[in-house]
């Protein structure tokens, strides 16, 4: 998986059971183009990219890769716009087959998008 992300702005913190990122949208971030162009947001699929980015670094940085498989129970509660920072929790909910991230979005201290991801190690 390319990253969409600059790493200079995605910082990472937790552990392997909670993984917790900071990021910053800057303003001439390739995902507001078109998204609206006179009054950007973020998509919530860059939302979702941010979250899976920051899984997926986690478990690189644990020696282990990790294939996206699902999204669901997503729920987008308030948009983000350009230069704000927003902080996302992913806690990691082991599931026999695969691994399931619940995570959160926050801006400014409120919940901006929620979620479940699904993620297994690819089988070599």
């Amino acid at each position: 998986m390319t990253s969409r992300f600059n790493h200079e702005w995605l910082r990472l913190t937790g552990d392997a059971e909670r993984v917790v990122a900071s990021a910053r949208f800057p303003n001439d971030s390739g995902w507001f183009s078109g998204h609206f162009p006179d009054n950007p947001i973020v998509p919530g699929v860059a939302l979702i990219a941010l979250v899976a980015e920051a899984v997926g670094e986690r478990g690189r940085s644990e020696g282990r890769s990790l294939a996206i498989t699902g999204v669901r129970r997503v729920r987008f509660r308030l948009p983000v716009r350009p230069d704000d920072e927003v902080t996302l929790e992913a806690i990691r909910m082991p599931k026999k087959e695969r691994t399931a991230y619940v995570f959160n979005v926050y801006l400014a201290g409120e919940n901006a998008c929620s979620g479940v991801l699904t993620a297994e190690s690819p089988r070599s």
